[in-house]
């Protein structure tokens, strides 16, 4: 009883023929939790083309297919995945606060402590310029969760939740910064729902 035999768990063992005490995982397997069959909540991209009927791309990207003229963020969503209320942008400019303002600034103009302090080859990017207004939610979290540049990834420690705070966020201060009677230039469907 005391010395029984058993199988620990990737050890070395003779049970089976090819060394191992446990069997490989099956190609495909999802550990459980990690299921991410939402794509556009998980990873802030559209589904493939082949997935999409023509009115399907059209609401997603307000868009007909006709309409491609030289999009530089062709897959990311224009659309935040989930609704947005005003706790979750509070908690979206906590988050921003916490991780973003040391490069990118308070008010986003890529003035932080860490660009004033010499780290600024490449400068962290300003949330004003027309590229990234244009630019939709989708990239930000993209962005925040792959890295851009010199900025690294943050998807260890910003859940995919927090992630679209900040990038509804980053759209709401993008927002506060445009003068009185300019017109945003904005492209149509990139702010939240």
């Amino acid at each position: 009883m005391q010395d029984q035999p058993k199988a620990i768990a990737y050890r070395e063992n003779s049970f089976y023929k090819d060394g191992t005490g446990s069997r490989p995982l099956v190609e495909g397997t999802v550990p459980r939790g990690y299921l991410r069959e939402d794509r556009a909540f998980f990873f802030g991209k559209k589904l493939m083309a082949g997935d999409l009927s023509a009115e399907q791309k059209y609401q997603q990207t307000g868009q007909s297919s006709g309409n491609n003229a030289a999009n530089p963020y062709p897959d990311d969503v224009v659309t935040i995945p989930m609704p947005i209320t005003k706790a979750d942008l509070d908690r979206g400019q906590e988050r921003y606060d916490i991780y973003c303002s040391v490069c990118h600034g308070m008010t986003g103009y890529g003035d932080g402590i860490v660009a004033r302090r010499g780290f600024n080859k490449p400068s962290p990017a300003n949330y004003h310029q027309d590229r990234l207004r244009q630019a939709p939610p989708g990239h930000f979290f993209d962005v925040m969760t792959h890295g851009w540049g010199a900025m690294p990834s943050y998807a260890q420690q910003v859940s995919v939740e927090d992630r679209w705070r900040i990038a509804a966020y980053v759209r709401a201060l993008q927002l506060s910064q445009i003068k009185p009677g300019s017109s945003p230039t904005v492209r149509e469907g990139a702010g939240s729902r």
